[in-house]
């Protein structure tokens, strides 16, 4: 069996894509997705910035929430920006969530109302081999030839020592009023030795939101999570009852290699495994669906399969500077976990709204970023910042944005 592309894995890039190549102008082109989970439910909340000049995507209307503020804390140190949404008049920036379950159902329903992509859930693969023409292997035997090969599976790695972030998320809802929905609370930090550590309050209304606790620390570091939750919740709400209504989980890994095997021919990755999460932030939603526009894009002047030979995707590229200032600014809190939070301080409390909405979405420009690395103490960051420019400078010189 033989199809002009295959999509490895159904989750938000490998859907979005498919959603994509649903469109008619692809309709001449055969494609199949496939996805080891039998039925898709509500498993992420993906969060993200938006800003007056920020383009609408293909899922904005299926936000479930915006503000307009935020805020950080450490103990009894708290730091709020943002405007209200009566003085926001849409000329602010703004925290926008969208529920996985939405996204996956307007995704399904495109690929449903397409006669030229297929879906097959229920199916692992075992491997996939690039070539000029290369295959996917599943799990019972079957050898599916394409044209071009996209990997979304998240990537696997061993090594405990590598840096991740990972979060437990419980949607409660209370008996009477206790969260501010005005405003989200980004961080409340929780000073650790074994890595940086923080709740996330998303207050859809005064008696709904979502509680996460987040660790970004080695892989070996595994916390008590469900403990964390139940103290954290019990000392917001106080004598309130509440409910737990859904629950998630996650673990994004904030070290990655994204150099292709030399063997990969005809297959690229998409999402997580192409790069688009951010490592200083765990921000990747946007980025993932800018990755797969471009691909699609790209791929309309020669959407045949005479074509398609000729075809190479538009590969994901974050701006060497921004890595570079990333990959800074997590071996800093390395290196005293203990001092991360205050890190984080600092930059909320010095810089302004637009300039910290721009280097958590990824989008500063230089002036943004200079502010961003005078708001830090110089001594560690100077520092670390000379060993990684060594490491890295024909790589950032040459960059282009």
């Amino acid at each position: 069996m033989s199809f002009d592309i295959v999509i490895v894995g159904g989750g938000l890039s490998g859907l979005a894509l498919a959603a994509e190549l649903a469109q008619a102008e692809f309709s001449k082109l055969r494609v199949l997705v496939l996805e080891q989970r039998q039925s898709y439910v509500r498993d992420r909340t993906w969060s993200y910035w938006k800003t007056p000049r920020s383009p609408a995507h293909r899922y904005s209307h299926l936000e479930r929430q915006q503000w307009t503020q935020w805020r950080v804390r450490q103990g009894e140190r708290l730091q709020q920006q943002g405007s209200p949404k009566a003085n926001n008049a849409g000329k602010a920036a703004c925290y926008c969530t969208l529920d996985s379950d939405v996204f996956y159902s307007s995704a399904l329903h495109a690929i449903s109302q397409s006669g030229h992509v297929q879906l097959r859930l229920g199916t692992s693969v075992r491997q996939i081999a690039g070539g000029d023409t290369p295959s996917v292997e599943t799990s019972d035997g079957e050898v599916i030839r394409a044209g071009w090969v996209f990997d979304a599976r998240p990537p696997r790695h061993n090594n405990t020592s590598r840096l991740v972030q990972q979060f437990v998320g419980y949607e409660i809802k209370t008996d009477r009023d206790v969260f501010d929905p005005a405003a989200v609370e980004l961080m409340h930090f929780h000073p650790s030795a074994a890595g940086l550590h923080f709740f996330y309050v998303l207050p859809y209304s005064p008696r709904n939101a979502l509680v996460e606790t987040t660790w970004i620390s080695p892989a070996s570091h595994q916390p008590d999570f469900a403990a964390e939750l139940q103290q954290f919740i019990t000392s917001a709400v106080g004598s309130a009852a509440y409910e737990v209504v859904y629950q998630e989980k996650g673990s994004l890994n904030l070290s990655l290699n994204h150099t292709a095997p030399d063997n990969a021919l005809h297959v690229a990755p998409l999402g997580r495994g192409a790069g688009t999460l951010r490592a200083s932030t765990g921000y990747a939603f946007l980025e993932t669906l800018e990755h797969v526009e471009k691909i699609a894009m790209s791929l309309e002047s020669h959407a045949s399969r005479d074509e398609l030979k000729t075809w190479v995707p538009t590969a994901f590229k974050r701006r060497a500077l921004d890595a570079w200032m990333d990959e800074v600014f997590l071996k800093v809190l390395e290196r005293d976990w203990r001092k991360s939070p205050w890190y984080f301080m600092q930059l909320f409390e010095r810089l302004d709204p637009d300039t910290m909405v721009a280097f958590l979405s990824g989008k500063a420009n230089w002036r943004q970023r200079l502010l961003v690395a005078g708001a830090l103490p110089t001594l560690p960051f100077a520092a670390q910042a000379l060993s990684a420019w060594i490491d890295r400078a024909p790589v950032v010189l040459g960059a282009r944005r």
